[in-house]
């Protein structure tokens, strides 16, 4: 058996400092790095690694509990750390990580998700579970490091989860290296991982899994003008789908660009008006409010247009993960609508933003758009597809879920 691969290093901690409330910061500064000092050090040494904790730590702890009360019982247990740490076990400090990771995230607190999630991948090194994780969360603060971290994170828990014979684990971390590859830019390798993982959701009679899969590989198709394949595989994830399942919108959203990659503007704006203050997550009604300007202002909808690219600003403009495309859709509305200020500047902000996270797609996607704006070259027209065309019944198929499609809470489990 190959040898798993390792862990990346561990980062500074200091990036963790992101709440502005001094008493969280300081507490999770200080139960981060014990967590990460206590995962590094041999089993034998552990016991001698720390002093009982003084008042101050104690005062610190307290402080933090009583500013953000979801964040008291897992800072009781990452306390442990220094009290018993010959005793505390690494996959109870995972699950408190994890809580940490939790409420950072719903609180749009990035840096401390990722530290956390980190965290619990060095705690539990062994659970494939926490490596995917940790691959999930660095990739998607973006820039080449923690990219480069991302690859590492999914590598090792793939690793670990085909020794441990976890196949639902093995998938994630599949579907998850395939999403890094296609953020490189290297989409061969993006399009070979979700071929892989669907084939080993279909293997398994997994089928929510095989259309996470399929969809990732529709969408890396759109995006790279394969329009057969694209078709073929939405309607292939639309299949495997629950009716009511939380990845509709983001269906919904990639099926929409692929319309309006192809001109269809009216059916593209059919399908998503008013499916943004139904979805769930900022980044996702971000990137459906800026598809949704983009085929507004396609169809000659000004009310849709400037309704849209309102909302969709401002999202952009506090969510940086889903700024880079949401600001190259406003850049192509704004094009529509003859707007050539308005579109150099939202693709401008669209280039920064990529290459802040080095996002090679949409690096390529703003270049083009600046150069299309610099040279005052208008969009192609619109066109509607003809009914019996492959792209509108998958239109007309997905129309149809959305008509029966429900938002369910926001499970817990491992987003990819």
């Amino acid at each position: 058996m190959s040898a798993t691969p390792p862990a990346p290093l561990e980062r500074p901690a200091f990036s963790v400092l992101e709440s502005r409330d001094d008493a969280i910061d300081l507490a999770l500064w200080q139960v981060l790095r014990d967590v990460l000092m206590w995962a590094k050090t041999p089993a034998e040494y552990r016991v001698r690694l720390f002093r009982a904790p003084g008042d101050a730590v104690r005062e610190r702890l307290r402080a933090a509990g009583d500013a953000a009360p979801l964040l008291a019982d897992p800072l009781a247990v990452l306390a442990r750390v220094r009290m018993l740490p010959g005793q505390v076990a690494g996959e109870r400090l995972a699950a408190a990580c994890d809580q940490v990771y939790e409420w950072a995230e719903r609180g749009g607190l990035h840096a401390v998700a990722t530290h956390f999630a980190e965290a619990s991948a060095y705690a539990s090194p062994e659970n494939p579970r926490w490596a995917v994780r940790a691959g999930y969360l660095t990739r998607t603060a973006g820039g080449r490091e923690m990219l480069t971290r991302s690859e590492a994170w999914h590598s090792r828990a793939y690793a670990l989860a085909v020794q441990q014979r976890d196949r639902e684990m093995a998938i994630r971390a599949l579907t998850g290296a395939g999403a890094l590859m296609k953020d490189r830019g290297e989409y061969g390798k993006a399009r070979a991982f979700y071929r892989q993982a669907a084939r080993r959701a279909v293997r398994t009679g997994r089928k929510r899994r095989a259309a996470v899969a399929l969809h990732f590989s529709f969408a890396l198709a759109a995006e790279t003008g394969h329009l057969r394949i694209a078709v073929r595989d939405a309607g292939a994830a639309l299949r495997n789908y629950p009716v009511h399942d939380e990845r509709i919108p983001a269906l919904t959203h990639d099926v929409a660009y692929l319309l309006v990659r192809n001109h269809h503007y009216a059916t593209a704006l059919r399908l998503v008006a008013g499916l943004a203050e139904r979805a769930d997550g900022i980044a996702a009604r971000g990137m459906l409010y800026g598809i949704t300007a983009r085929a507004a202002a396609g169809a000659g909808n000004e009310a849709s247009y400037a309704a849209a690219s309102e909302a969709a600003l401002d999202v952009a403009r506090i969510n940086e993960e889903c700024a880079g495309a949401v600001f190259a859709n406003l850049a192509e509305a704004a094009r529509f609508m003859g707007h050539w200020e308005a579109a150099a500047g939202h693709a401008g902000r669209a280039l920064a933003v990529a290459r802040r996270r080095a996002d090679a797609e949409v690096e390529r996607l703003a270049t083009v758009l600046l150069g299309q704006v610099k040279r005052r070259e208008a969009p192609p027209p619109p066109s509607e597809p003809a009914p019996d065309a492959p792209i509108a019944v998958l239109a007309r198929r997905l129309a149809a879920r959305l008509r029966r499609w429900r938002r369910h809470k926001r499970s817990v489990g491992v987003k990819l």
